[in-house]
């Protein structure tokens, strides 16, 4: 799950809907003082947070997401006039940042907040697909695979992922052909 954490409903609804058309299952906090319980209730893989939000700011909610140990990734959406908080935010465990909406008249590409997402959940994914080819036994030859499927399982968990502790999701192996492959020689 993916949460949206701003308050610019022109930013918010239209990447709630590019987000939700890709597939991914997105909550969005309805008011501030909503976001912390949300969070404790939902546990989201990824929060993508609006660094201009302010009342709490975008700093104050990364702290507090961190005081009530929030272990999963942040995305932060944030530009030049916010980038005397950045290193402050780096501190407290940022994993991507991405330019963000600069109110009259600044964009964002939604594309790249699902690069950002897909990047910051990148090593659990690649631990997820190597408990999955190790499930199979190591067999070889469906590396593609074994990514695709820890990619969807990793992006709609409904828990947020332990940092520390192993996965306890139990693999799902494919059933495997019990014909022998072919190996091809090279000739010069």
């Amino acid at each position: 799950m993916i949460m949206i954490v701003t308050f610019h409903e022109e930013l918010r609804d239209p990447m709630r809907s590019f987000l939700t058309g890709k597939g991914y299952e997105v909550c969005v906090p309805p008011h501030r003082q909503d976001v912390f319980p949300l969070i404790k209730e939902k546990s989201p893989v990824v929060v993508v947070l609006d660094m201009y939000v302010a009342e709490p700011s975008g700093l104050e909610v990364l702290k507090e997401l961190r005081a009530q140990n929030y272990r999963g990734k942040v995305v932060a959406l944030a530009g030049t006039s916010v980038s005397s908080l950045m290193s402050q935010a780096f501190k407290l465990g940022v994993d991507q940042v991405i330019g963000g909406f600069q109110g009259g008249g600044g964009a964002l590409n939604f594309d790249q907040v699902e690069s950002a997402i897909k990047t910051a959940l990148h090593p659990d994914i690649a631990k997820r697909a190597y408990e999955l080819y190790e499930a199979r036994g190591r067999t070889k030859g469906n590396d593609l695979g074994d990514w695709f499927e820890a990619e969807r399982q990793i992006i709609h968990m409904k828990t947020s992922l332990p940092s520390s502790k192993p996965t306890e999701m139990k693999a799902e192996p494919e059933k495997i052909s019990k014909k022998p492959t072919k190996t091809k020689k090279n000739t010069p």
